[in-house]
């Protein structure tokens, strides 16, 4: 009972996740209420279950049967993953705070093209508490003003999630996620020659790879 409880609660916390990505920063995440974004309506109690409740809708709008985006699904359910592999002590807190803002960041870049500053803020605020402050991160800071300062071509965000990872992982580690996620971006742009590519998603996918391999 306790780990069905503990999922749900991470299922939680991931459906709230889900709802930042939605709404921030062009509306509040308060109010309005949970609603439809097709029809506006307000959902009620039982639409709101994590998981459960877009499970028996089939991700489609209770009232007028509007598609659900299958990533908040995915968000909510590896969420709860995350909360009962941190509860295992599979990972560590930090670790299940920074794979949880990879998570949220990637999915924002790829739904927004954009790079959520105040949420990075908030969640590498938390991690700092539990880990510790070093050169790389610091390091990784500068680099992410300086991109922003001259407008090079690429974006400051790399280099702030970076930081965030540098928490986590030390020298060799960052250089091996560079280089995969540089991998994975190729092959996706060789495959689907998109006009745009972000690259927050294949840095989070970086560092899964070296997270289960190292």
């Amino acid at each position: 009972m306790k780990t069905i409880i503990l999922f749900f609660l991470g299922a939680s916390i991931g459906s709230f996740l889900g709802l930042v990505i939605d709404r921030f920063p062009e509306q509040s995440i308060i109010a309005p209420s949970s609603h439809c974004n097709a029809c506006k309506r307000r959902l009620k109690a039982w639409d709101l279950i994590p998981i459960l409740s877009q499970l028996s809708t089939k991700s489609k709008c209770r009232y007028c049967k509007a598609k659900i985006p299958y990533w908040y699904l995915g968000l909510e359910f590896l969420a709860g993953l995350l909360v009962l592999l941190c509860h295992f002590q599979i990972l560590s807190l930090a670790q299940t705070i920074l794979i949880l803002a990879g998570l949220v960041l990637a999915i924002y870049d790829i739904k927004h093209q954009e790079y959520p500053f105040a949420v990075w803020l908030v969640f590498t605020f938390i991690a700092l508490i539990l880990s510790q402050l070093n050169w790389l991160f610091c390091g990784l800071l500068v680099l992410a003003y300086l991109t922003e300062k001259w407008q090079l071509n690429i974006g400051s965000g790399d280099f702030l999630y970076l930081a965030s990872l540098s928490l986590l992982f030390g020298v060799t580690e960052i250089l091996w996620i560079i280089q995969i996620s540089s991998i994975l971006g190729l092959a996706v742009f060789w495959v689907f020659t998109p006009k745009s590519l972000p690259y927050v998603p294949f840095l989070f996918l970086a560092s899964l790879i070296i997270t289960i391999t190292f």
